[in-house]
């Protein structure tokens, strides 16, 4: 995901990710970053002055690309519902790249759960749907999309798609496409519905 060499402080956010992602957040300490990095703790402390700053910089990686991926879709002179597949794929396509990074959104509510990441993983969370949200309306006021569901309605069912079949493809230890599995089941709601 970074492009180059990583510094030592993009290092240790990698290292984070890992831990997490095998571990789960209960399992992230400094020790095991500086264990995973081969490095001493002191080395670490003159990145991040905190575990909880650790996490922060692993919620500022997971969402740096957020703002980008929604204005280069947005901009696309595409129906409405291949917005949001191509917004999805895009999310999708880092997570398959790096599915270490996955275990973010299958963390969501332990993170809500820190003062620290509370709100950021709030507002993650209120623009990605936010943005499917505002398309699922734009779709259904063109006639792109049915009003069988409210937008609200189909957020959340592509929500549920998302995170669900990520957490398969976890628990499948990554064996299958996870961005053939979501997109295929995400594009037969839209067309269905």
């Amino acid at each position: 995901m970074i492009k180059g060499f990583p510094t030592r402080k993009d290092s240790i956010i990698l290292a984070a990710i890992e831990i997490i992602s095998e571990s789960g957040i209960q399992g992230l300490s400094t020790k095991k970053i500086a264990e995973k990095q081969g490095i001493s703790e002191s080395i670490l402390y003159k990145h991040f002055n905190k575990l909880d700053d650790v996490l922060v910089a692993v919620i500022e990686y997971f969402s740096q690309f957020d703002s980008m991926i929604a204005n280069t879709v947005i901009e696309k002179d595409i129906s409405c519902k291949d917005k949001i597949l191509e917004y999805i794929k895009s999310f999708v396509e880092l997570y398959e790249a790096y599915p270490a990074l996955a275990c973010i959104i299958l963390n969501y509510d332990v993170l809500m759960h820190y003062d620290h990441t509370h709100q950021m993983i709030i507002d993650i969370i209120n623009n990605r749907l936010g943005f499917i949200n505002k398309v699922i309306k734009m779709g259904q006021e063109k006639g792109e999309i049915s009003n069988y569901y409210t937008s609200q309605e189909l957020t959340d069912i592509v929500k549920g798609i998302i995170f669900t079949v990520t957490l398969r493809w976890k628990m499948a230890g990554y064996t299958f496409q996870l961005k053939d599995r979501i997109l295929l089941t995400i594009k037969k709601v839209l067309e269905n519905s």
